[in-house]
């Protein structure tokens, strides 16, 4: 988030960010392009690609909103940065599934970058939810943890509607792997030698034969290099996914972060969670395993779940989860929001979705 640049046009803002990115990896000029296509599609969209942008978008909230504690938090936060994975004994697990972005900043502002990825999606004749509605459905599930207390979402004895919307049913697990498949296969060589290590090292043992593609998935990080292994083993595929680290944006006036990916790491570590044992945060890569049960949630999905506001109520709760675990409870993040009004996400959110509309028309202007 590029904090001298309220004053930039969004396309100058762009520029700035990825000259600073291009000082961490080499930039991939397809997915780049495909990026600025998705972005075109809708505001949401658009906000997820322009993550570097969001504290123009956060200046427009009310200034009590913008003077909270700071702690460290996912920084880019939205709908869809949420997905499964399984623990180390094999559960299955939801939660938040991308930290790229944790940094320090004000704990409101992943409320708010939260609410108005809703906001922007309540205007869908899709999304079953008003604004407010949507709103106050996040703030009263985080207000739930916040006053009982973290609780992993750990999807066995418990939250079976939320298993039902995150499993990949038989159908949904063939069209995963086919989709890996379809990406551009690659020989090893093309692939840097550290990236193509760690995904070596981190499939099973055995694995064979392997085959690397480039990788493109997601939004916000297209443009960054990311690679995947894919491989038989023991009767069945696995596969691994190596992305370039990137600092966060919020460091992008400084020339050089010495640890790129410190506060991801830590971020990760803080929060209360049943950890991913197959996440690798390393200074230069990242590291996933790739499965239909190890996937990013749609928008699609979270559009069409049958309950949406039980959905957006568990994503209030599971940003308190990281944010209780950042702070190291909750005395002084209750203390903060207790004197704030009732209504204080409503207008921020609504404030911030202007912004964010705003610069998504001038976005299209140029485009």
């Amino acid at each position: 988030m590029i904090r001298h640049g309220a004053e930039l046009s969004v396309e100058a803002a762009t520029q700035v960010y990825l000259a600073w990115m291009a000082r961490y990896c080499i930039l991939d000029e397809h997915g780049l392009r495909l990026k600025q296509a998705k972005m075109r599609e809708s505001p949401f969209a658009f906000l997820r690609g322009t993550f570097y942008r969001w504290s123009h978008h956060f200046a427009a909230t009310p200034d009590e909103v913008r003077s909270a504690p700071s702690f460290l938090i996912v920084g880019d936060i939205h709908l869809e940065n949420f997905g499964t994975w399984r623990d180390r004994e094999g559960r299955l697990a939801w939660g938040i599934n991308d930290f790229d972005e944790a940094a320090e900043l004000p704990v409101t502002s992943d409320l708010v970058r939260l609410a108005t990825s809703a906001v922007l999606e309540a205007r869908r004749e899709a999304f079953q939810l008003t604004a407010h509605e949507a709103a106050d459905t996040i703030l009263e599930g985080y207000w739930a943890h916040l006053k009982f207390g973290p609780e992993p979402f750990i999807l066995e004895d418990r939250h079976a509607w939320l298993r039902d919307l995150a499993a990949a049913t038989g159908s949904n697990a063939r069209k995963h792997w086919r989709k890996l498949l379809n990406q551009k296969e690659v020989d090893e060589p093309a692939l840097p030698e550290e990236a193509r290590e760690l995904l070596r090292s981190h499939l099973p043992e055995g694995a064979a034969p392997v085959r690397f593609f480039r990788r493109m998935a997601g939004l916000g990080s297209l443009g960054r290099p990311r690679f995947m292994a894919v491989a038989e083993w023991c009767g069945g595929l696995v596969a691994r996914e190596a992305k370039a680290a990137v600092p966060s944006a919020v460091h992008v006036a400084l020339s050089q972060v010495d640890d790129p990916t410190g506060s991801s790491r830590k971020a990760v570590e803080r929060a209360c969670r049943a950890q991913d044992p197959a996440l690798h945060i390393g200074e230069r890569w990242v590291v996933r395993r790739l499965s239909p049960e190890a996937r990013k949630v749609e928008i699609d999905e979270v559009e069409h779940a049958p309950d949406q506001k039980h959905l957006l109520h568990a994503m209030g709760r599971e940003l308190a989860n990281v944010h209780l675990g950042s702070a190291g409870g909750a005395v002084a993040i209750r203390s903060y929001l207790d004197r704030l009004p009732d209504d204080w996400l409503r207008i921020a959110s609504c404030r911030a979705a202007e912004r964010v509309q705003e610069d998504y028309e001038a976005f299209l202007r140029l485009s």
